[in-house]
């Protein structure tokens, strides 16, 4: 069926910004007698906009749009806060004052999931967030675990981790009958090298520090893995006898595409002036031979693939996106104004955020950024953030925060007025 949308172009930027894939479908299926009554509902402010539904007699057609006009509210809502910057800023967990764990966190030490948040700091921790995303301040629904966690990757339904000790553990969430949840695990694999930064799929996990990647065959907690490869950074052969360890290259961050048949490794050199990005096929000769061996300048602390073919890389001072078809960089954004990137986080769309000092907050459609976000009363530089339509999450040391842009008090009536007419 073919749709023909009569909403302003402002309204359609909301909704394809905010909707998921699902919502968007309902609203193609009734979109012929929905078209009917758009132009009465929509121009109408919010508490009237089910007058002419409610004139209609299918009781289905009510129900199957109720949901669909009563969400447009908040989606207007929080798509104005997110551009001006109005969020409710939470203090979810604070590390533990007379803790004396002190260790680098990669920024791969913070995942979130549909209904989970996962992070390592002091302890390995999980929080349950609700239907809107917020998670309560002061409840914690999954129990810690004191780990020595440097990095965790989400594959499927569980979370991967790697320690300082070389340990590689799966993790589950298991209910209680008192109805409290624990985080249990399982080891599966031990390399015998310190783990700064791992990935997963459902077949494979790679792991890397210092110079040095190892690739594992992963079948099932109780078989563990077996490795098939080591590579040294620029010497795709078991470590030779005279190999000099006096000029490393260190790995900054290692990433799996999309569907698991590559993975993208960063190294950077002693005096963080250049950076090396290296693609690996999996399935191409046994892991012999690079895809791809690009130099750039500047330090890239993050490696994003946004979809097989498209791969992110954040740098100090800049993001670069690019195209594995070509191995050209096909798009970059000057970050430099709002000091250093050291982490990225993307929806795989047209939207991603940087951060540091400041969060930053970039549509790849526009040369500059959208709004950033600051977070000066809390000490130290954001190392790992992830974020969806409403939240932000961010860790700072073994700190994590929330960002919460849906909040309806900080909803500015007549500056949206003034922008959007009628329409509101």
């Amino acid at each position: 069926m073919s749709v023909k949308y009569i909403f302003p172009n402002e309204i359609l930027e909301i909704i394809f910004n905010f909707c998921d894939v699902y919502t968007l479908y309902q609203l193609s299926i009734v979109c012929r007698q929905f078209n009917s009554v758009a132009c009465d509902t929509l121009n109408k402010k919010s508490q009237h906009l089910f007058v002419s539904i409610t004139n209609q007699k299918r009781k289905k057609f009510y129900e199957r749009c109720k949901p669909l006009l009563s969400s447009y509210d908040s989606i207007f809502i929080t798509y104005c806060n997110w551009i001006s910057a109005s969020y409710k800023e939470s203090n979810i967990y604070e590390e533990k004052r007379n803790m004396c764990r002190v260790h680098y966190s990669s920024n791969k030490c913070l995942q979130m999931t549909k209904n989970t948040i996962w992070f390592c700091g002091d302890y390995f921790l999980a929080y349950n967030r609700a239907k809107d995303g917020t998670i309560k301040k002061h409840k914690k629904i999954v129990g810690d675990n004191y780990a020595f966690i440097k990095s965790i990757a989400h594959c499927d339904d569980y979370i991967i981790s790697g320690d300082v000790d070389g340990i590689i553990k799966h993790w589950r969430i298991e209910s209680k009958k008192d109805k409290r949840n624990n985080l249990k695990y399982s080891v599966i694999h031990d390399v015998d090298e310190k783990i700064d930064f791992i990935d997963a799929t459902s077949q494979h996990i790679i792991i890397g520090s210092s110079n040095l990647i190892k690739i594992l065959k992963y079948t099932d907690d109780k078989n563990g893995c077996t490795e098939e490869k080591q590579i040294f950074y620029g010497v795709d052969v078991e470590q030779p006898d005279d190999y000099c360890f006096g000029n490393l290259n260190n790995i900054t961050s290692i990433s799996f595409d999309p569907i698991g048949t590559k993975f993208a490794a960063s190294f950077c050199g002693s005096n963080l002036s250049s950076t090396s990005i290296l693609i690996y096929d999996i399935e191409k000769n046994n892991f012999s031979y690079h895809v791809m061996d690009k130099k750039f300048g500047g330090t890239c602390r993050q490696l994003l693939w946004e979809d097989p073919q498209t791969i992110l890389m954040c740098f100090e001072h800049s993001i670069k996106k690019m195209d594995m078809r070509t191995s050209k960089v096909v798009r970059t954004w000057d970050s430099s104004k709002y000091g250093l990137s050291l982490c990225c986080s993307s929806d795989n769309r047209y939207t991603f955020v940087t951060g540091y000092i400041k969060i930053v907050l970039w549509d790849q459609r526009q040369s500059d950024a959208i709004q950033t976000y600051t977070m000066d009363k809390y000490r130290g530089g954001i190392c790992a953030l992830e974020f969806d339509n409403t939240h932000i999450y961010v860790l700072k040391g073994s700190n994590l925060y929330e960002l919460d842009f849906t909040e309806r008090h900080h909803f500015d009536h007549k500056e949206i007025k003034k922008l959007f007419g009628n329409f509101y």
